[in-house]
């Protein structure tokens, strides 16, 4: 006699394979499996749901990005073997690297057995490769929250951006694709606001990087703010929360709510706080009084960056989006003029929102849908105070969710395919081959 099939719930699913019951529901939201549900609504895995969740699983573990892994199943796995031929590739030349890191490793061991000493020198040879993930054949290494930065000799800067995800002041985990989809959203916003004010862009050699003009930064960073929102130590919401309504040289009402609509668009400046430390929030009077930018400076400073939120919102909205803050960073170039730099209406330096569902979940009390790092921030944050407490270690489904609402937001904000780079060349590999015209500029 045939047996019933089994149906198994969620907890017993994830311990039979051994995932967690968080995973299962983030492989159910990127369709890769659906579950069966009962009659009371219950979800439950049977015979197919297992078969499928092996084959996830099966695909995760050589190393796939869980997009590609959905593809395959969807093609019926027509094309796996050249895609397992490019992984295995892809696996070959960091097996290599770590075989030569390795070799270094144990060669620097042998010697400090021996009684030997090492010199400086043997010491920053030996942490640049087994540890950092930097150019050593660029001059002039600088490296910021989430990008490397590289001056040359003729006043050009290289700017690699890294896949780091910096909040709170801190470094809390890579996520994969995120350094491509800063660089090429970048790419998009400068090009379409060109009109506005000059930028540093010279060219984009590779889809992580920018060559652009060095400037003489300005000790500011302005944020522009359309809503009360925001999780971190200077944003409007947490200073509102905490009782002040004078802030930033602006006075709120009372009685108003979390990711509530401003009267009109402030402007919220900080200092530019070096790495490790934290932003201080400033009012125009206080960047007078210090000195850290003049009064036209200040005049031309904040009418552009009202200017560029403005394009930002009106772009924003033909895609679905509201673009409730932002942040903008200038310098000045030699002749003296403002130049905006750094970034402009990425994921990570602005805030955007659905604006489809903006008003129910607001009238509901709930968070806005977002593309912006607040997924990880949230999660961070409901876990621990990471101003003061050690940030715990963040799962991979939530790394892997994350990069793929990066991707996500890249398309849907500029209306652009995301093209992923050939996963056969790591991308320090292809980086550097890029780049190879810059290598050896000089100090």
């Amino acid at each position: 006699m045939n047996q019933p099939p089994r149906f198994f719930s969620p907890a017993e699913t994830a311990r039979r394979l051994k995932v967690s019951t968080k995973a299962l529901r983030l492989y159910e939201r990127l369709g890769l499996v659906k579950p069966v549900r009962t009659s009371t609504g219950w979800r439950t895995y049977g015979p197919d749901q297992m078969v499928r969740l092996h084959q996830v699983l099966a695909l995760k573990h050589l190393g796939l990005p869980l997009r590609r892994v959905g593809e395959l199943l969807r093609d019926q796995l027509a094309d796996l073997d050249a895609v397992l031929q490019l992984q295995e590739t892809a696996l070959r030349g960091r097996i290599a690297d770590d075989a030569s890191r390795l070799e270094l490793l144990v060669a620097v061991r042998r010697r400090l057995a021996g009684g030997e000493t090492l010199s400086v020198d043997d010491l920053i040879h030996l942490t640049r490769e087994t540890v950092m993930t930097d150019l050593p054949e660029l001059p002039n290494h600088y490296e910021g929250k989430v990008r490397d930065n590289y001056d040359l000799p003729d006043g050009r800067r290289v700017i690699v951006a890294s896949d780091r995800l910096s909040a709170f002041d801190l470094n809390l985990c890579a996520v994969p694709h995120k350094g491509q989809v800063l660089t090429q959203t970048a790419r998009y916003w400068f090009d379409v606001t060109g009109d506005i004010c000059p930028n540093h862009v010279i060219a984009y050699p590779d889809p992580n990087v920018l060559v652009c003009r060095c400037l003489e930064m300005l000790p500011v960073e302005m944020v522009v703010r359309g809503y009360l929102a925001g999780t971190t130590s200077t944003s409007v919401l947490t200073l509102y929360k905490a009782g002040q309504r004078e802030m930033y040289g602006v006075r709120l009402p009372d009685g108003m709510r979390p990711n509530q609509a401003l009267p009109a668009p402030i402007l919220t400046p900080t200092s530019k706080a070096a790495h490790g430390d934290h932003d201080a929030p400033l009012s125009p009077a206080q960047i007078l009084e210090q000195g850290l930018l003049t009064a036209d400076q200040w005049d031309e400073f904040s009418a552009t960056a009202l200017v560029l939120y403005a394009r930002g919102c009106e772009l924003a909205a033909t895609r679905g989006l509201i673009l409730a803050d932002t942040k903008y960073e200038f310098g000045l170039d030699t002749g003296g003029r403002i130049v905006l730099a750094d970034e402009i209406h990425t994921p990570d330096s602005s805030r955007f929102w659905r604006s489809a569902t903006y008003e129910d979940r607001f009238v509901k009390g709930e968070r806005p849908d977002s593309f912006d790092k607040d997924f990880v921030r949230s999660w961070v944050a409901a876990r621990c105070d990471p101003y003061k407490d050690p940030i715990p270690e963040i799962p991979e489904e939530i790394i892997l969710a994350t990069s793929d609402v990066y991707i996500e937001a890249f398309e849907t904000i500029t209306g652009l395919p995301f093209v992923k780079p050939d996963a056969g060349e790591p991308m320090l590999t292809r980086v550097r081959r890029n780049l190879a015209q810059f290598m050896g500029a000089g100090a």
